[in-house]
């Protein structure tokens, strides 16, 4: 395993081209991905790929097909999701793994790229493991945990953390103070050393991946006066 590198401007910019051609991917095209990842850690790791394959489902029923909505005057109004930008990971040592890997699928089924910033070795060495084979290149990369303070001042659209509610406040802090769009603080407070994740709110909540989404929607005029033309018709018929 390389070194933990430290966060730089290439960091963002490859993490931004990475999240522009993931997040225009079909929606099967991630999910088969991150099959590949859960299918990397089920032998070793059988609890993390649980995690994994739990918030897929989530994903399933909530994200994988538009939502169509009423078109009152004929139009077809669908509204999907999309993935908000870069995301910011930031994980404290002697943390929930399971919380982790919550946090980091449904960061990526949902179209985002994401940075994480993280000083355990061994989790860190499983993560990058379960990923090479799978995952588009710079979709995920792994700086220092004291990164973080640069990689939230940078072009993020959206940050997850999990550890301690000091650290949190810290972040909180932080995001207030930074300029440029609003970065909504995905949150998973831990204190102690349990990897399990039973306990965790957040980590087995089945609408996790609605936290990591922006909403779109999109019209199609299906007349060729821009909707239902009956409702246009003015006047006595006779």
């Amino acid at each position: 395993m390389q070194p933990i590198t430290r966060f730089s401007e290439v960091t963002v910019f490859d993490a931004i081209t990475a999240w522009e051609q993931w997040n225009l991917t079909e929606y099967t095209f991630k999910s088969e991905c991150l099959l590949s990842v859960w299918r990397n850690l089920e032998k070793e790791q059988p609890e993390l790929s649980s995690i994994i394959k739990y918030h897929l489902h989530q994903a399933d029923e909530r994200l994988a097909e538009p939502k169509l909505m009423p078109g009152p005057t004929g139009e077809t109004n669908e509204l999907y999701c999309a993935g908000r930008g870069v995301c910011a990971l930031i994980v404290e040592n002697n943390t929930s793994w399971a919380a982790v890997m919550a946090m980091l699928t449904a960061a990526l089924i949902t179209g985002n790229s994401v940075v994480i910033c993280c000083d355990d070795i061994d989790l860190n060495k499983v993560i990058e493991s379960a990923i090479s084979t799978a995952l588009p290149a710079h979709v995920v990369q792994i700086v220092a945990y004291d990164s973080y303070q640069e990689v939230i001042k940078s072009d993020i659209r959206i940050t997850a953390f999990i550890g301690s509610d000091v650290t949190q406040m810290s972040i909180n802090r932080l995001l207030a103070e930074s300029e440029g769009v609003i970065t909504p603080l995905v949150a998973e407070t831990v204190d102690g050393t349990s990897t399990s994740g039973h306990d965790l709110v957040l980590t087995h909540d089945p609408s996790l991946v609605l936290s990591f989404i922006t909403e779109r929607t999109r019209t199609i005029n299906i007349t060729a006066v821009g909707g239902n033309a009956t409702l246009l018709e003015l006047g006595d018929q006779h």
